[in-house]
């Protein structure tokens, strides 16, 4: 049974930004999208989870950018995922458009008990027979960012309602958006993302505060987001191909 699944998909005035492309939180919107309708494909989607009590998290999620698709673009969205291992699986991502690859990426998922949140036995839940891809789209490997930040939180995000999802908790892409949201549109701009790792640490809940700090080294921005009790809740690194310092804003929330 193969494991590569792929749509079309035109980019609307809902997912782009203030350029006019596929922003960089709807691209992890999107790829999310993409491999929730390729789990259902191979009979282990959402509904089928969570009848036995179980839901998948994401760990670890890292993107590159070569060209962000415009608005009304039409691209084509492929992903696949990788043999999995006991307790953990990447899934691959890519976008297809005009001249080739535009984006590709990939995430670091496990399936987790609702009633304790452990991880479950991937070939407890996987359907036997599929056949794996050898191809990796993004075959480098997520970073190790340091928890230690030496300057104060430079802006913060409290969790609303439209950032939790169904397992109530703060959802994976509402952290990208939050992240993005504490530098202005022009800062944004001129920093010039090229590549985006987001590693989650502790789910956010609504009503809790977010506190970001950054750390610039060269074109490596890392970004930690932690809980009103100080734990991390989410690092970011992102790689730069602009000139802007990198600095949060100054603002007091987003």
């Amino acid at each position: 049974m193969q494991t590569r699944y792929e749509k079309t998909v035109t980019i609307l005035p809902s997912r782009v930004d203030a350029q006019g492309k596929l922003s960089v939180p709807d691209t992890f919107d999107l790829f999310m999208d993409t491999a929730t309708e390729a789990a259902r494909a191979l009979g282990v989607g959402w509904d089928f989870l969570i009848r036995r009590g179980m839901f998948w998290i994401t760990v670890k999620t890292k993107i590159q950018f070569f060209r962000r698709p415009a608005l009304l673009e039409t691209v084509k969205v492929e992903t696949w995922p990788e043999a999995p291992g006991d307790r953990r699986c990447n899934r691959h991502y890519r976008i297809i458009g005009d001249g080739g690859t535009l984006v590709v990426g990939k995430t670091d998922w496990a399936i987790v008990s609702v009633r304790d949140g452990r991880p479950q036995a991937m070939a407890d839940i996987m359907p036997a027979g599929l056949d794996y891809p050898d191809e990796q789209a993004c075959p480098e490997p997520f970073p190790l960012i340091d928890e230690a930040f030496s300057e104060g939180p430079r802006a913060e995000h409290r969790v609303l309602n439209t950032d939790i999802d169904m397992a109530r908790h703060m959802n994976n892409v509402a952290y990208v958006r939050a992240i993005v949201n504490t530098f202005p549109v022009a800062r944004w701009e001129a920093m010039d993302v090229r590549e985006m790792d987001i590693i989650f640490r502790a789910s956010a809940h609504e009503g809790d505060v977010l506190r970001f700090q950054t750390r610039r080294d060269g074109s490596l921005l890392d970004v930690r987001g932690s809980l009103p009790d100080g734990s991390t809740s989410v690092l970011a690194r992102l790689r730069l191909g602009g000139d802007a310092d990198g600095e949060g804003s100054s603002c007091p929330g987003t």
